[in-house]
């Protein structure tokens, strides 16, 4: 049976930073697995106004091709195995594990070598829970030149105004604070390049598979854009 999803995911799109959210919404809603994952067989990215054909196929297989890949690393400390590094957020009910070396390499939108993985934290419990990839692009991007995948379906952000403190042994850094309002860092705390990046959800998010996160985790967009939103995507099958 299906079953509305609406409502039941309260992700926030944009924050009190960015312009107005601009809506948008699929031709054909999204459905979900038992456990909870995007039906890959149910993804369907059409009806999105401005994205150009080339840009929905590319969209559906970097979807398509994360469902299946990226939950290899369901479990948090297989990932830490294979050299993924908490940046300490949890605390926020989103913990981000970052591969620190694959961010500047050659290898982009490759669900075997994403640059992070995100974790839903249940407060209560602790259980994390793998719901996203983040692809982080190499400093040669930016806003102002971003790949052909960009689109209001799939938005590039970025986050330039966080501060981490240094790795230690073999916990890497870990996010300590904010920029001041001149943009700077505490003495200790480094201010890394702000590489481009942008989410692909394998569960259901309200603003849809390629939604920021919300209120000051969204990052920033470029300049005069609205924040991208996706409706009427969500769709749980029981």
């Amino acid at each position: 049976m299906e079953t509305d999803f609406a409502g039941k995911n309260p992700k926030i799109c944009g924050d009190g930073a960015a312009t107005a959210t601009a809506p948008y919404t699929l031709a054909h809603p999204l459905k979900f697995t038992p456990d909870g994952l995007i039906d890959p067989n149910s993804v369907d990215l059409s009806g999105v106004q401005g994205v150009t054909p080339a840009q929905e196929k590319e969209a559906t297989d970097l979807l398509k091709s994360t469902i299946k890949i990226l939950p290899r690393w369901s479990d948090p400390a297989v990932a830490a195995a294979d050299g993924f590094q908490s940046i300490g957020d949890g605390l926020t009910g989103e913990e981000h594990m970052l591969h620190w070396d694959w961010i500047e390499d050659d290898t982009i939108f490759d669900p075997n070598h994403p640059e992070s993985l995100v974790y839903k934290v249940d407060k209560a419990t602790g259980t994390k829970t793998l719901e996203a990839a983040m692809y982080i692009l190499p400093d040669k991007y930016t806003l102002d030149n971003t790949p052909s995948i960009d689109s209001p379906l799939v938005q590039f952000h970025q986050h330039d105004n966080l501060c981490f403190s240094p790795a230690v042994g073999d916990r890497g850094p870990r996010v300590a604070g904010l920029t001041d309002t001149s943009g700077n860092c505490k003495e200790g705390l480094t201010k890394f390049n702000p590489n481009i990046q942008v989410h692909v959800w394998i569960r259901a998010n309200d603003c849809g598979p390629f939604a920021a996160l919300l209120g000051v985790g969204a990052g920033q967009i470029a300049a005069g854009a609205e924040r991208s939103c996706v409706h009427d995507h969500t769709k749980l099958s029981l």
